[in-house]
């Protein structure tokens, strides 16, 4: 038993190869075993990989999103399995799926056998995943492996802050988030790569995708930089922008220490964070929100400048 771990976000090219959606599927599925070897060969205890990479670059609706996915899960423990059980590590393997002839945006968690062991669905799914079918999950499990006990959160969950909050009181030490989202500024995507982290004194694991070789980054494309993130808000490793590997070993018996933080000295941060919650005063969090109609943003903007005029 050892709580030190070795962390790997494995950032996939965002780059399928082929025409149908087959050959994208198998391309998809190629990238991520040949990926997951090198984390493996790297010393990877848990890799991650990105959200839903057994579909990316397919354009799915209501009509095609079941022949597009059937057999996407088995297919993952098969052949993921094979590289978790090669190199003993943990991997989680985030797809879309059916969870019997239900579309699940799923996160697979393989063993250092190969084996699976959990899963977690995806809780705050976007209306374009509901437009093909997806139905979101409604609970925050947690996973307890031979070094620690991890939680997933799948990209727009991390708008919420509650996801990882729910997770870290559920007992996580690392919070992995697969996620496509893209790079909308670099003040928003930084505070929401770094703050689970902060706000938890967990070890947040960022995981996106790295554009296509011989292309720049540029503003609106899926923001990469994969990265492990330590309690502190510290970016201990970084995969930058084009595919790559953010690999960190890191001891989970070194918690956040502050100093001074609700009294003198050097303190655990997490358990006093937790100690002076008071949830006796969050009743507002469970609350029905009685949802509005949503409203394009030019019409709401159009609509406030007459008003102002």
């Amino acid at each position: 038993m050892t709580r030190e771990v070795t962390i790997a976000a494995v950032q996939l090219p965002n780059a399928p190869h082929g025409a149908p959606d087959a050959e994208k599927r198998e391309s998809n599925f190629d990238a991520a075993e040949a990926w997951l070897e090198r984390a493996g060969r790297r010393g990877a205890d848990i890799a991650c990989l990105g959200e839903t990479f057994n579909v990316l670059g397919l354009e799915l609706t209501r009509q095609n999103v079941h022949a597009a996915i059937d057999g996407a899960v088995d297919e993952a423990v098969e052949r993921l399995g094979a590289a978790a059980r090669r190199h003993q590590m943990y991997v989680i393997a985030p797809v879309l799926g059916l969870q019997g002839d239900v579309v699940r945006n799923i996160a697979l968690i393989l063993d250092r056998q190969g084996a699976l062991v959990g899963r977690y669905f995806k809780v705050h799914c976007i209306e374009n995943e509901k437009a093909y079918g997806v139905t979101p999950g409604d609970a925050w499990p947690t996973f307890a492996l031979d070094f620690g006990c991890i939680g997933v959160q799948i990209c727009h969950d991390n708008s919420f802050p509650e996801s990882a909050r729910c997770l870290a009181l559920n007992g996580a030490e690392i919070i992995f988030w697969p996620h496509v989202m893209g790079g909308w500024g670099g003040e928003f995507m930084d505070i929401l790569l770094r703050s689970p982290a902060v706000h938890n004194g967990i070890y947040h694991v960022p995981v996106c995708y790295g554009c296509a070789p011989g292309y720049a980054w540029a503003p609106g494309m899926l923001i990469g930089r994969s990265s492990v993130i330590a309690p502190d808000g510290l970016v201990i490793a970084d995969a930058d922008r084009h595919a790559g590997i953010a690999l960190a070993r890191v001891d989970l018996d070194l918690p956040r220490v502050a100093h001074g933080f609700t009294r003198h000295g050097e303190w655990v941060w997490g358990v006093d964070m937790r100690n002076d919650r008071r949830p006796d005063t969050y009743g507002v969090l469970t609350r029905p929100h009685e949802r509005t109609q949503p409203v394009p943003a030019r019409d709401l903007i159009a609509s406030s400048k007459e008003a102002r005029s």
